[in-house]
């Protein structure tokens, strides 16, 4: 069992409180939106958005009101999602959970061309230009991964693989999601949880 907490921004007005995270353990009751993200924590009117690979567009936002979520939704370890927060405050979840795999083991995700909103489905705060843990070093040239920037409410640019491997610096955190784009169907996304 392990946990950790991520920080979820607080709204200032003018189109801000959204966060990009990801769910990295599994908390063997399903991942479902209720128990990962509990509704006390939000103020009415917050929200998660999912994405679909399937469309390549976002999904319609789940809202929290005065009885708690509209609805839920399982969210795997490994799966990136966006939160608003409706409250000026911050507020911090707590993810609770087992890893998905054993020490030495590996998972593999196969990822469909075009963009997939995910997050490392093993607990693991790493660069992914020199990670051998999070491994985005199997994907084709011209993937790219993006990600949320909370300050300024924007993506940040977007780092390339070309032949020579990851065009630069993209540290990830524990809990944080981005947008991978894979340049072909069926590219395999390989972690490894080392010791």
């Amino acid at each position: 069992m392990g946990y950790a907490n991520v920080v979820i921004v607080g709204n200032a007005g003018a189109g801000t409180g959204n966060t990009l995270i990801a769910n990295p353990f599994d908390d063997g009751n399903g991942n479902q939106l209720t128990n990962i993200l509990p509704a006390s924590l939000f103020a009415n009117k917050s929200s998660l958005v999912t994405w679909n690979n399937g469309t390549g567009k976002f999904n319609t936002a789940i809202s929290k009101g005065a009885s708690g979520w509209a609805s839920s939704v399982s969210l795997p370890p490994g799966t990136g999602f966006f939160v608003f927060n409706s409250s000026a405050n911050a507020v911090t979840d707590t993810f609770v959970g087992s890893v998905l795999v054993n020490v030495g083991v590996s998972t593999t995700n196969t990822l469909p061309a075009g963009n997939s909103l995910v997050g490392s489905a093993i607990p693991y705060a790493e660069d992914i230009q020199t990670s051998t843990n999070i491994n985005l070093f199997g994907l084709a040239n011209k993937s790219s991964v993006v990600s949320w920037n909370t300050g300024t409410q924007k993506y940040n640019t977007a780092v390339s693989k070309g032949a020579g491997g990851w065009g630069g610096s993209f540290p990830v955190s524990v809990g944080q999601g981005f947008f991978l784009f894979s340049s072909q169907a069926g590219s395999n996304w390989v972690e490894t949880l080392n010791p």
